[in-house]
């Protein structure tokens, strides 16, 4: 009897070892985060400094001389926008006497990053159980009891090995 019951914890102990030494595979889950990141730019240039050419000059007759010095020593602002995709670039020109006098240049940049984490986890390893069953005849006249011994493996295995009343059971189940 002690030696029945030795050999079958023998027999589990192999099972546990040997498919404690198979390889472990691991589960690889994937997260994606899209990140936006806007920049903003800022230049400011003097007028002494940028380039000019004069493409036409337009002559009317209808104006006086107080309007052509009012409108010459005036100081007026040209703003030019430019939006292209999701950004958007500001140039400002300031004029006064037919010179620039200054031009800032404003930038919105958005770049847009996507990250990729690879979270990997390791599979479940092989588990030992220690059972008590009890089986009762179908006439409901005898009832016999068995302690049962089960390794879970890491694929979707279950290996039980028992001794009781009736003798050894051995059993192999899978996950469904």
């Amino acid at each position: 009897m002690i030696k029945n019951g030795l050999i079958v914890v023998l027999i589990l102990l192999s099972i546990f070892l040997f498919v404690g030494r198979m390889p472990n595979k691991t589960i690889t889950k994937t997260q994606i985060d899209t990140v936006t990141v806007v920049e903003k730019f800022e230049k400011f240039t003097k007028g002494d400094k940028i380039p000019f050419k004069v493409l036409d000059t337009i002559y009317k007759q209808n104006y006086d001389t107080t309007y052509i010095l009012q409108d010459y020593q005036q100081t007026k602002e040209f703003t030019d926008t430019i939006l292209q995709d999701s950004n958007t670039y500001v140039i400002r020109d300031t004029i006064s006497q037919n010179k620039i006098i200054g031009r800032s240049f404003q930038a919105k940049i958005q770049k847009t990053s996507i990250i990729i984490t690879n979270y990997i986890e390791p599979k479940n390893k092989a588990l030992l159980y220690l059972g008590f069953r009890s089986d009762i005849s179908s006439d409901y006249t005898k009832v016999n009891h068995n302690i049962t011994l089960s390794l879970k493996t890491r694929q979707k295995g279950l290996f039980s090995v028992g001794y009781g009343m009736s003798g050894y059971s051995v059993g192999y189940s899978l996950k469904l």
